[in-house]
């Protein structure tokens, strides 16, 4: 077989990359027609590679072909493999591949052509014709991931979770600035991220991380820290990932090292510097744990002094997980979810997750969204606190992949995470104070629940026409008014799942808000959190999911989902540890049953109850909160409640004695400290 035909044999269709097959093109030719990158090619621009695996002008792999005949020795396999060596480097790909269709040859063209070997340390042996497209996708991915100038073994893709690192560099700031523990965390976020896009090769020389330490060895500490604020700090945040001009934020905003005028801060050289070597020491932070963030965010929220703020901003990632899981996010393909109180945007980011590539995809240099996310917040005050940003990294982390794949176009990621996380503050309502009608497919949320001070958003309200008649139901605190908005900004035949406290349900004060509910929607299904499952309040909580109505005369006709959980996966404490109990996660798999079958469905499981809707609507004047709706006798069974002892008066005296004894105790140590 010729070397030509060979080649056809070789031929693969991507989904995110192109196949290439060139025979006679030169790599003068290949940049003349913009299929490559235009740059010197010094000595290779008459060379003709004969396959070219391509993103966007960026080269994935070069492959050699060749008749098994010119392949049958090592010794010819070695020949193949250096005559396009130079070639590869000159088009800055770390893969060369060659190939006679029956055996392959997979090299690192950063360690002169070595072999690459399997993860157990075996040379790879995998056939390139024999592997059909998707494969040969992901075994060049997790080869691109794992091969540099140190390595050409593949690694297994194990994620990090630089949690520890993080609170090691808070002590660090906070110890030299007092800083509350929020501006850390947005100092520790900036120069997280700074690392980030370095080891991604978004950054390179002279503005990425290397570089920067390199200078230690030339110039004085400060110089360094000046040269990180007006050269480095300006390229990610005016350049790469330019600000959203409606907010103001961009992905950092750390104010510890650099002022809020873009100046070095004179007397923190040295901790700077101390902090980088730190970030050099824990190695690449490639493959960082889409958990980490919200766990740096609860590890600073234990020692923040201003808790009541940050617990308005954290979902436990346990229930985000459990929510994410009662619907088919597939069916939200080139619709719009939404999250009115977004903080960290892990209730929109985390649903994505899986479907990534279906949902964000680059062609011809050009990013497609394929699902509109939209997370708003009023952030902590109206000036610095700004949880938009710690979103948007989020987000960057998330999308890691897919940007390391497209770094010319981080402007175009940068108007996607502007576009889909934005920051509320032009009036003290924040996301209330735009009266949105019919406009979201899906809406995720956990609002704020305060009654007290809600008083001063309603006189804001009360100063608008156009307001008042949108908050007309007149409910209790801001999750009412929150509440309120969902269900208004909801297309009809919307689906919301919204946490919210137990007020909206037992008040008689908001049997409005109930009644509002029931005109507008259907409701799916109500889920009894326990208590602690917040960090930050010992509050009760439920899940509700709703269904907006396409009309308002629409009556429901299918039962309520309920259930009782106890337990979330994670212990209830300041610790939260992971736990094997979680009755969430059956919460949620009977739900998926359950909205399948509603009038059909039945269960053993004596944690979950179906009511008729009937019950609803004869007690909206009552309460809503169902484990009410459970016996006593029933609650004990499942652990949630105590059973009753009875004492008899003989036992009754007995305590009486016990508790006057322990009464006199603690008077007479009282009485010591007198």
């Amino acid at each position: 077989m010729s070397e030509e035909l060979n080649l056809k044999t070789l031929k693969k269709n991507f989904t995110n990359w192109e196949f290439k097959i060139l025979g006679a093109t030169t790599i003068k030719q290949l940049k003349e027609n913009n299929l490559i990158e235009k740059r010197t090619y010094k000595g290779v621009e008459n060379k003709k590679p004969d396959c070219l695996i391509l993103e966007n002008k960026k080269v994935i792999a070069l492959i050699e072909g060749k008749t098994p005949k010119e392949f049958r020795t090592e010794k010819l396999r070695q020949k193949a493999i250096n005559q396009e060596l130079v070639v590869a480097k000159s088009l800055k790909t770390k893969l060369l591949i060659a190939t006679d269709t029956i055996n392959t040859v997979w090299c690192n063209v950063l360690r002169k052509g070595e072999l690459i070997k399997d993860e157990k340390g075996n040379a790879l042996n995998q056939n390139f014709k024999d592997l059909d497209s998707n494969e040969l996708e992901q075994l060049i991915i997790k080869i691109n991931d794992s091969i540099d100038e140190t390595t050409s073994q593949i690694k297994p893709k194990k994620e990090r979770d630089p949690t520890d690192l993080a609170k090691s560099i808070w002590q660090d700031i906070w110890s030299v600035s007092g800083a509350t523990p929020e501006n850390c965390l947005y100092t520790f976020v900036e120069l997280f991220i700074f690392k980030y896009l370095s080891d991604l090769d978004i950054l390179e020389d002279p503005e990425d991380f290397k570089s920067l330490l390199k200078l230690y060895s030339k110039r004085n500490d400060s110089y360094v820290l000046e040269y990180y604020a007006n050269n480095i700090r300006p390229k990610i945040k005016y350049e790469l990932f330019p600000m959203n001009k409606k907010d103001g934020t961009t992905i950092i905003n750390g104010t510890i090292f650099v002022s809020k005028d873009e100046k070095a801060v004179e007397g923190y050289a040295t901790v700077f510097k101390k902090i980088l070597y730190k970030f050099e020491g824990y190695g690449k932070l490639e493959n960082v744990s889409y958990d980490f963030k919200s766990k740096l965010f609860e590890s600073f929220l234990k020692e923040s002094i201003s808790k009541k703020n940050w617990g308005q901003f954290f979902t436990p990632l346990k229930v985000v997980k459990a929510v994410s899981k009662m619907f088919d996010i597939e069916n939200y393909y080139d619709k719009t979810i939404c999250d009115p109180a977004c903080g960290v945007g892990k209730f929109l980011l985390e649903p994505i997750l899986k479907n990534l590539d279906d949902f964000y995809k680059v062609k011809n240099n050009k990013l497609e969204s394929h699902i509109n996310i939209r997370g708003f917040d009023k952030g902590f005050d109206t000036e610095e606190q700004k949880t938009i940003i710690l979103a948007k990294a989020n987000m960057l982390i998330y999308f890691s992949d897919l940007i390391k794949r497209n770094p010319k176009i981080t402007t175009q990621f940068s108007k996607l995470f502007n576009d889909s996380f934005e920051l509320k503050t032009n009036s003290i309502l924040g996301t209330l104070r735009y009266p949105v009608k019919e406009e979201f497919d899906l809406i995720l949320t956990n609002p704020p629940y305060v009654t007290s001070g809600s008083s001063n958003l309603k006189d804001e309200i009360n100063k608008d026409n156009e307001l008042k008649q949108y908050y007309s139901v007149n409910a209790l605190g801001v999750e009412g008014l929150f509440m309120e908005w969902v269900v208004r900004s909801l297309k009809k035949g919307g689906k919301a799942f919204i946490v919210i406290p137990d007020g909206i349900l037992n008040r008689i004060n908001d049997k409005k808000m109930r009644q509002f509910i029931l005109n507008e929607c259907f409701i799916d299904a109500i889920i009894s959190l326990p208590k602690k499952t917040f960090f930050t309040t010992i509050k009760k909580t439920y899940i509700l999911a709703i269904t907006k109505k396409r009309n308002s005369s629409d009556k429901q006709n299918h039962p309520v989902f309920s259930y009782l959980v106890s337990e979330i996966g994670e212990t209830l404490d300041v610790n939260r540890f992971d736990i094997v109990e979680n009755d969430l996660e059956e919460a949620v798999k009977l739900f998926n049953q359950f909205k399948n079958i509603k009038s059909d469905f039945k269960t053993k499981d004596p944690r979950c109850k179906i009511f008729p809707i009937k019950k609803f609507y004869d007690d909206v004047d009552k309460f809503w909160s169902v484990d009410r709706w459970w016996s006593f006798e029933e609650k004990v069974k499942l652990g949630i409640e105590e059973e009753e002892k009875e004492v008899d008066v003989e036992g009754f005296l007995e305590l009486v004695d016990t508790i006057s004894e322990k009464m006199d105790e603690y008077k007479q140590q009282i009485s010591l400290l007198k």
